[in-house]
């Protein structure tokens, strides 16, 4: 099996991440009563498990991860974390410091890691206008 990768050990990336927008779902099944009757009695909904609906998040908006705390020690690819199933090859990155064996980092996923802020900014600018084509 011959797997490529984007980016190496030792790389200097800039990563994109997003915030989200937490909403709430009315349940479909219990109409966001939280119970549902069964031969007269009563029962939480096996949908909502009784809370009426569900939380729901959605991408509201993409950005370059400049926050110090994260990316001052931790913008260096020091692992490559590969899984292999019947279905996809999924390609993650530690990012962060190795210890005696042992790793200290974030792992990121491939498609949010880049070589340059350029290319950051042009990805979270693509990923944005998708996200107002969306709303």
């Amino acid at each position: 099996m011959d797997i490529k990768t984007k980016l190496n050990i030792g790389d200097k990336v800039v990563g994109i991440s997003h915030c989200q927008k937490e909403t709430f779902k009315t349940c479909s099944t219990c109409e966001g009563l939280g119970k549902i009757e069964i031969k007269g009695k009563e029962f939480n909904c096996p949908d909502c498990y009784g809370e009426g609906g569900n939380k729901e998040y959605q991408v509201k908006k993409w950005y370059i991860v400049t926050d110090e705390g994260i990316l001052s020690s931790y913008d260096k690819i020091v692992k490559i974390d590969i899984d292999v199933t019947k279905k996809e090859i999924e390609i993650r990155y530690m990012l962060g410091q190795r210890y005696s064996g042992s790793y200290s980092g974030t792992l990121w996923h491939e498609d949010d890691l880049f070589r340059t802020k350029d290319e950051a900014e042009l990805e979270c600018k693509r990923r944005n206008k998708e996200l107002e084509n969306i709303e």
